[in-house]
């Protein structure tokens, strides 16, 4: 880099070069601190063959202000902050906040502005501040935009653990979200947060970034990602984000998130709105895993939240999900993402799911909703039952799969099992359609299912379709085990659409009771279908 100095007396030519940084620096060595090497290195620059930065293990930094990185790497010249030699992960501890998620500059530990290639590994955050929410922090690291022609891409952060303070339950200003985030991928820059860009290239979105392998607690969001909401050619997306990996070594552990005290906003383990072939795999949430507290707002597990024709991977993730609510949605997968469809898939599959929500009066759980109208809908080898200990309440009606509208909706060879309700006259659907042109429910298998109240006058229908889909195939599913005390409704499969093709076959639907305790006579009903063209 050269600058040019210039005297008003005479005519001074100057040239002060700085030497890009190359290979392996050490903390503390080369540099005392970690804000001493990201303040060089955005002065130097990287030179050819990038820099590394080995930050001795068990190092610990205090932080006064936000790190704030605008160098940038490149495929052969990547930037690495990485733990160096045995034992506990370095740890950088936040300052005092004065912000909230409302501010232009909210509080954040560590932001990548615009920065490309940069690898974090092993480098711990700490929020220590509990007056929420303006002490707290914002956001643990933070991936935002330089310009409309610079975003944040190719970034890998992993195994860090990042523990914030979930009292951070405060409202926000788009493209900011609720509260404190562990790991937050926006679209705006750090000093203007809550205003959002419109990419003019494919440069300027926020693309490419892979978060592995992390430990991310007491937060309200364990990862969020905020982007724009590009039109087609979606060029302007963020594209091709990766939160989890392709296997359980990668996946991220996110637990604690959500229950701030009286939280009047949602929370969720991973939230990501306008993303394209988004994937949210190999990860574990929990919201609550014994020292955390049940959250008493709207809550989600990973909510999918939007992106126009997208396609998206939520597979083979472990979510255990309960509200500490009365009348607040619960849910472990929403998923809007590929709305307006256009050869687009979204696949749910692989997952297992934990439910719980015991308080509920008429707040309703749902462990897998998909609303958008995609293409190709998978909901596929899924397994969902109930937390040890936990039953489902209140008088709502209690969704397991909610397939939506989409083209073409395949859901096949799920597990779902040993659900109880503690009481109300609610009921459950637990295999529900909404109106798919095109609807396969394949190899399910639903049993034991009820109430441990004796006097529940509720219904459960194990399928329930008001679909005027043109193809309806439900088949080689096993249906048993279903219960009510009282005068309660249990039908097997309830294909209530009024037109099309349904063809029923192969199925087994039996044992339905009235345990003991109960009084008067529930309706059984095994097949209950209603017109169009039916083959059973």
């Amino acid at each position: 880099m050269k600058r040019f100095l210039f005297s008003t007396a005479m005519l001074v030519w100057v040239t002060i070069t700085y030497a890009q940084l190359t290979g392996i620096k050490t903390i503390p060595g080369d540099y005392a601190t970690i804000a001493a090497a990201i303040a060089d290195l955005n002065t130097q620059g990287v030179g050819p063959g990038g820099v590394t930065f080995n930050i001795q293990a068990g190092y610990t930094e205090t932080i006064t202000a936000r790190l704030n990185l605008t160098a940038t790497g490149s495929p052969n010249s990547p930037i690495i902050f990485q733990k160096f030699g045995n034992g506990a992960n370095p740890l950088i501890t936040a300052y005092v906040g004065t912000a909230t998620p409302s501010s232009a500059t909210p509080d954040g530990i560590w932001a990548l502005v615009g920065s490309d290639f940069v690898t974090i590994d092993g480098i711990d955050l700490y929020d220590p501040n509990t007056s929420s929410p303006n002490a707290t922090m914002e956001y643990g690291y933070g991936l935002f935009k330089a310009s409309a022609t610079d975003g944040a891409q190719n970034n890998t952060i992993r195994n860090c653990v990042i523990t914030l303070s979930r009292a951070n339950n405060a409202s926000s200003t788009s493209p900011m979200v609720e509260g404190s985030v562990g790991i937050l991928i926006i679209n705006s820059t750090p000093t203007a947060a809550t205003t959002a860009i419109t990419p003019t290239s494919a440069a300027g979105t926020n693309s490419f970034n892979r978060i592995y392998s992390n430990t991310i607690k007491n937060c309200n969001y364990g990862i969020a990602l905020s982007g724009f909401a590009a039109s087609s050619p979606f060029t302007l997306g963020d594209t091709d984000n990766d939160i989890g990996g392709t296997s359980a070594a990668t996946g991220n552990t996110i637990i604690n998130f959500g229950g701030a005290s009286g939280a009047t906003n949602q929370a969720a383990g991973i939230r990501a709105n306008n993303q394209w072939n988004i994937n949210i795999s190999y990860n574990i949430l929990n919201n609550n895993d014994g020292t955390g507290a049940n959250h008493v707002s709207t809550l989600r597990g990973i909510f999918a939240q939007a992106g126009t024709s997208a396609s998206a991977n939520i597979n083979n993730n472990t979510i255990t999900l309960q509200s500490g609510s009365s009348t607040s949605a619960c849910t472990a997968i929403d998923n809007g993402i590929g709305s307006t469809a256009a050869s687009n898939t979204i696949n749910i599959n692989n997952n297992v799911i934990y439910v719980g929500y015991q308080t509920a009066t008429t707040g309703i759980y749902t462990a897998i909703n998909n609303s958008a109208t995609a293409t190709t809908v998978n909901i596929n080898n899924n397994t969902i039952t109930k937390i040890a200990g936990v039953d489902l309440g209140g008088t709502g009606t209690h969704v397991m799969i909610e397939t939506g509208s989409p083209t073409n909706a395949n859901v096949k060879n799920n597990v779902i099992q040993n659900l109880t309700r503690n009481g109300g006259s609610g009921s459950w659907r637990i295999i529900n359609t909404t109106s798919p042109q095109n609807l396969v429910v394949d190899g399910n298998l639903i049993e034991n299912i009820g109430w441990t109240s004796t006097s529940s006058t509720g219904s459960i229908d194990a399928f329930y379709s008001y679909s005027n889909a043109v193809n309806v195939s439900i088949i080689n599913n096993i249906i048993r085990n279903l219960y009510t005390p009282t005068t309660g409704i249990i039908n097997g499969i309830r294909e209530w659409g009024t037109t099309g093709n349904k063809i029923i076959q192969n199925n087994q639907v039996y044992n339905f009771y009235t345990t003991t305790g109960g009084t008067g006579g529930a309706t059984f009903n095994g097949i209950f279908c209603s017109i169009g063209t039916i083959e059973i």
